[in-house]
């Protein structure tokens, strides 16, 4: 296999993507639309692409690490876009958080030019992938990945395979659902805990050894009782998060209250 691999997006997860594949001895071939992640990579050993079509005309084995639907489409279409630059049978991975549905419609049109794009959603935020530790829901077998295996276990710590396109972006819904109430619960029980004058590293202490452990609650109150406020997402992201589910749920005529709820919190 080439050991060349393409990333399009160099934000907080794209950058972390970036930084390991070179870290693993990959040629990479980058683009952003800003300039500020590019001159950083070129400086660690990137090569910088004009435009979406001139990275995919020199990569076989592409990320797309963009924010939603409109920015893949914008990424994959057009005289400078993947579709009509990647020679057939080029592989892209699309890294955002998107519907299943709006997945398996960039899988039509990528098709189109003999290309195959699988959805490839990411769990662990910023710090996951800077240390090379995210988390992949993937909607494909491995066999169809194989030889993609070293640049996949490269910027990740856990790889699960779903097997059919849109599987991988189900899969991140459900984790997102969770986190999404999560993070609110946390705060709702810090507060609770502060109210009543228990100390909060004390509580963060019972609780991470307790029923009411998660991962949000591990990384997420201790920064509460410190009043470390500094931001980790961007809260327009987590809001595009939850429309999604609440989408999937009317389509599969579920009721999922705290979904909604966590989402008109977010609102």
């Amino acid at each position: 296999m080439s050991t060349k691999v393409g990333v399009i997006g160099a934000g907080n997860i794209g950058y972390g993507i970036c930084i390991n594949l070179l870290k693993n001895g990959f040629d990479l071939v980058v683009y952003d639309v800003r300039p500020e992640p590019l001159k950083l990579l070129k400086e660690k050993g990137a090569t910088i692409a004009s435009n979406p079509g001139d990275l995919g005309n020199q990569c076989k084995t592409v990320f797309v690490v963009v924010l939603d639907y409109k920015q893949n489409i914008a990424v994959l279409e057009g005289k400078d876009g993947l579709i009509e630059n990647m020679a057939p049978g080029s592989l892209i991975f699309t890294c955002s958080t998107i519907s299943p549905s709006e997945v398996k419609s960039l899988g039509e049109k990528a098709k189109k030019n003999e290309l195959r794009l699988i959805d490839c959603p990411v769990s662990g935020g910023f710090e996951g992938a800077k240390s090379g530790k995210l988390t992949l829901m993937i909607g494909a077998n491995k066999t169809t990945v194989k030889d993609n295996l070293s640049a996949l276990e490269a910027i990740s710590e856990n790889i699960y395979f779903l097997n059919n396109l849109g599987a991988g972006a189900a899969a991140k819904s459900v984790n997102n659902l969770l986190c999404a109430i999560h993070i609110i619960a946390t705060a709702e029980a810090m507060l609770l805990a502060a109210k009543n004058k228990i100390d909060l590293d004390l509580i963060y202490d019972i609780i991470s050894k307790s029923a009411g452990q998660s991962w949000i609650f591990e990384h997420r109150a201790k920064r509460m009782a410190s009043r470390d406020f500094s931001p980790r997402g961007v809260l327009r992201i987590l809001l595009k998060d939850t429309h999604i589910m609440s989408d999937l749920s009317r389509e599969h005529e579920l009721v999922l209250p705290l979904t909604s709820l966590s989402q008109q919190i977010y609102q």
